[in-house]
């Protein structure tokens, strides 16, 4: 949706996504209805399947309200959740349980047992997690990497 700061979580504000990659990003329609994405009222993008978690890929703790925390879309079917998160050493930097991106949340400060400054903002860089969580279907571990920017 056009009121959106960023409507699908992936650090583009969503006036400056580039749907069909033509390098302008204000001529997207991707509903071919004559009015370009970023002023269409209705939106017409296919909604997220239902149950799918994922972790965005870029935290920016500087307050703004935008990407301030880790966030995991879908997180609240992530039943029994941990999320650890390292860094690009194997140093743990957070670990914690039942994630909800609401008060339990890794906002960029360092929450791990091994690390010396432990609530103080960690740098700009990549860091690599491990969320573990229960489904109907069992235990999934999803590993990725993800980037703190300054």
């Amino acid at each position: 949706n056009y009121r959106d700061v960023d409507d699908d979580g992936d650090g583009t504000d969503t006036t400056d996504e580039d749907v069909d990659g033509d390098g302008a990003p204000t001529n997207d329609d991707s509903a071919d209805d004559g009015t370009p994405d970023y002023l269409d009222p209705i939106d017409d993008s296919t909604p997220p399947e239902q149950g799918v978690i994922e972790v965005n890929q870029l935290v920016t703790p500087n307050s703004d309200g935008r990407n301030d925390f880790l966030f995991i879309r879908g997180v609240e079917n992530a039943k029994n959740n941990t999320l650890r998160i390292y860094n690009r050493w194997g140093i743990a930097v957070f670990e914690g349980s039942n994630y909800n991106n609401i008060n339990n949340v890794f906002d960029g400060r360092s929450k791990g047992r091994s690390t010396l400054s432990v609530d103080d903002y960690l740098p700009a860089g990549v860091y690599f997690y491990i969320f573990e969580y229960d489904t109907p279907d069992g235990r999934i571990t999803d590993n990725d990497y993800f980037y703190i920017s300054r």
